[in-house]
């Protein structure tokens, strides 16, 4: 048995309710629990908590895909979530179903190409729209759920860390509520936060996608009732969540692939804005990840050489200690790790650059190079010049990238605050 999330844009829509009615009636004789909100989402209503709390738990999830849902911008967000879990390893099973006679290419017009290398249930072409049996097609996927799907995961970890440093304020449940509140988790959702079991986990969720501004917000009422090692450790862990989920989604390779000559594009000037990134998308995960920066800005004719040189000794060096030509040899497990390398020359990239990227990714097909671009992202012809580029969205702004960068150094003074230091 297992919890099925179910997101759909169904109501007002007689055929999706008749679909959702009859899978939801399905799974439960199947012993699984639908996880299913039947009224919807408003446009510029904020995530429910109950949502974000399924979202981040769910066994396995169904996307019902009509016209409504194709434009939804909380499926989209659902879908974002779903697909980051199984993008970290989660044994997350998917199964999306098109309604309306949509092809997977409207699917891809919506945003949600992911969800087309996954098997659709559909109707046949030409066959008459039948509820029951899209939903026969979609319970035939679940005889057998993969088992803990939650827990094996860096995402599962980072939120279950977070709710071990939030549990040293349960013996105080009103800070508790009163962080909740502070993220806009109010009413009958506020019996999950200060519960006896599991609330501190189900507040852990709630902060996956809060804004940074109620995040703040919450620490400052957490961090009174904590130990400086435990706020040390939770900023720290919070540190990166800014940045927005659909690009840190970006940032992964799809999911159960290798990366393949994978090009990250970002419009900012920092390093360590870069860094952010990379930890939002990896949850802080401290095995199966590296990080590497570098920057060289060419100084001679050879621009392409000299870069291509440089980068290359980099990784050898940054990421396998290979300091000689005799020491370069990859470690039996470069496969059960991804490797980012970031770089920065502190203009944006030219075709050249391009080139040299592209040149890189030969000898390291498997590396994950991250761009950061300057306040614009590149035009679409050097763009283009990058084998596989991944432009990282919503885009920047100067003033995004320095109220991060404040914002971080709040956080990282937040124990000496208290303290009266600073």
């Amino acid at each position: 048995m297992g919890d099925v999330f179910i997101s759909h844009s169904a109501r007002g829509d007689a055929f999706a309710m008749a679909v959702l009615e009859k899978i939801e009636e399905g799974l439960r004789g199947k012993t699984h629990t639908p996880l299913v909100d039947q009224s919807g989402i408003e446009p510029g209503d904020e995530w429910r908590p109950q949502l974000v709390d399924w979202l981040a738990r769910c066994d396995a999830a169904i996307v019902l895909l009509n016209n409504a849902a194709q434009h939804s911008s909380w499926v989209r967000r659902e879908v974002n979530i779903l697909m980051w879990r199984k993008a970290l390893g989660a044994p997350l099973l998917v199964v999306p179903v098109l309604l309306d006679g949509l092809s997977t290419g409207a699917v891809k017009q919506a945003g949600l190409e992911e969800l087309r290398p996954i098997q659709f249930a559909r109707t046949a072409q030409g066959i008459d729209p039948d509820a029951k049996d899209l939903a026969d097609q979609v319970l035939g996927r679940f005889a057998e759920l993969p088992q803990a799907a939650t827990g094996t995961d860096p995402m599962s970890f980072w939120l279950g860390n977070l709710a071990l440093y939030l549990s040293e304020a349960r013996r105080q449940p009103s800070v508790l509520a009163e962080a909740a509140r502070a993220l806009k988790v109010e009413g009958e959702f506020l019996a999950h936060v200060t519960a006896q079991h599991g609330g501190c986990l189900f507040l852990a969720h709630q902060l996956l996608v809060a804004p940074p501004e109620r995040m703040e917000k919450a620490l400052d009422v957490l961090a009174p009732s904590l130990q400086d090692q435990t706020i040390r450790r939770l900023t720290s862990a919070l540190n990166a969540t800014w940045v927005d989920e659909e690009a840190a989604r970006s940032a992964l390779p799809a999911p159960g692939r290798q990366p393949q000559e994978m090009t990250l594009l970002l419009n900012a000037f920092s390093n360590s804005t870069a860094e952010q990134y990379i930890r939002r998308a990896t949850c802080n995960a401290i095995h199966g990840f590296e990080t590497k920066t570098i920057g060289s800005l060419p100084m001679g004719e050879d621009r392409v050489g000299e870069r291509i040189r440089t980068w290359e000794n980099a990784v050898w060096k940054e990421f396998f200690d290979a300091d000689s030509e005799e020491e370069r040899m990859f470690p039996n497990d470069l496969g059960t790790r991804t490797h980012y390398l970031v770089i920065n020359e502190l203009r944006p990239p030219d075709a050249e650059f391009a080139e040299a990227v592209n040149l890189l990714h030969r000898a390291f097909s498997w590396l994950i190079v991250l761009v950061t671009t300057g306040t614009a992202p590149p035009d679409d012809q050097v763009r283009q010049g990058f084998k596989n580029a991944v432009l990282l969205e919503p885009l920047l702004t100067a003033e995004d990238e320095k109220t991060a960068a404040l914002r971080s150094k709040r956080l990282r003074q937040l124990p000496d605050r208290l303290a009266g230091m600073c």
